[in-house]
């Protein structure tokens, strides 16, 4: 499936499933804000308790998304007989079944966390905001289009590449690519490690909008008669070389800190995953089994 294709479809079924969550939230609100101690008095108790018609469906459909979560570790190590599609599409289903997943529960739980539940469901929130983090930190670390690391020489010669095809196709002066590499470059030191990098990193996504915007207003300058289409161009080359300068500052300081974040992400999903097996076993014993 083409990147655009897949990337509308995600797009679509993001905005199906928060849409479908914010109604369904909006519908029981008066009662996810009743007193946990008044609830069974409430006209909506009987479908949004946790062992409702509804409350047991999210968490049955939202148990069902977390354990496809783990598809995608099954892809990367080629396991269940999963060695189709791009490393980083699966990725990106994984980020899917990741939020949508802990929201459903959530609405499951309806306020309801005590005894072993609440460490399964804490763990969750913990999988779930340091897989957003991890994303963040995964994209620093610059990928050919299968999803595998690039080597520093690698980075080079894409970043040598850039600088032709901004000469090549439209008469970019030598004097004004040094000056285009200087103004995208970004303005830290090398020597930032670890956590400290990633800090620093952040901080330059928050420059980089004002960086770029001086960048435009230089080319226009330089350059009135491009016309608006090669500025464009120009500006999402000017970009990419950005992204590949930083990248290749830090490239062993975040590859380290991806690594490390491993170390913390995973004993939270096998925590979350356990208690969630426990949970769900002793529900269908106990004779709660929703619909089937």
């Amino acid at each position: 499936m083409k990147a655009k294709v897949f990337n509308s479809l995600l797009g679509l079924l993001y905005i199906a499933a928060i849409g479908a969550i914010i109604y369904l939230a909006v519908y029981g609100y008066e009662y996810y804000m009743t007193p946990i101690i008044e609830r069974p008095h409430a006209e909506l108790h009987t479908s949004l308790k946790p062992g409702g018609i509804f409350g047991h469906g999210y968490g049955v459909i939202g148990s069902a998304f977390i354990l496809l979560l783990f598809l995608y570790s099954a892809r990367k190590r080629f396991l269940l007989g999963l060695r189709f599609g791009n490393i980083r599409k699966w990725l990106n289903v994984h980020i899917f079944f990741g939020i949508i997943g802990p929201l459903l529960i959530t609405l499951h739980t309806a306020g309801k966390l005590h005894g072993l539940v609440s460490i399964s469901y804490f763990s969750m929130l913990a999988v779930m905001f340091s897989g957003i983090i991890g994303r963040y930190i995964y994209i620093q670390i610059p990928r050919d289009e299968e999803g595998q690391e690039l080597a520093l020489g690698q980075l080079d010669q894409k970043h040598e590449e850039l600088s032709n095809m901004l000469i090549e196709n439209y008469d970019i002066s030598k004097k004004s690519i040094d000056r285009i590499n200087r103004m995208i470059e970004p303005k830290f030191s090398h020597d930032s490690k670890g956590i400290f990098a990633l800090f620093v990193i952040i901080t330059d996504d928050i420059q980089r909008p004002f960086r770029f915007w001086k960048l435009k207003r230089y080319i226009t300058k330089t350059y009135p008669a491009f016309p608006p289409k090669a500025i464009r161009r120009i500006m999402h080359l000017s970009k990419t070389k950005s992204l590949m300068l930083r990248r290749r500052k830090f490239l062993g300081a975040v590859t380290n800190v991806f690594h490390l974040w491993h170390v913390i992400h995973k004993p939270f999903a096998w925590i979350m995953i356990i208690i969630m097996l426990i949970h769900v076993t002793i529900t269908v014993l106990m004779g709660y089994k929703w619909v089937f």
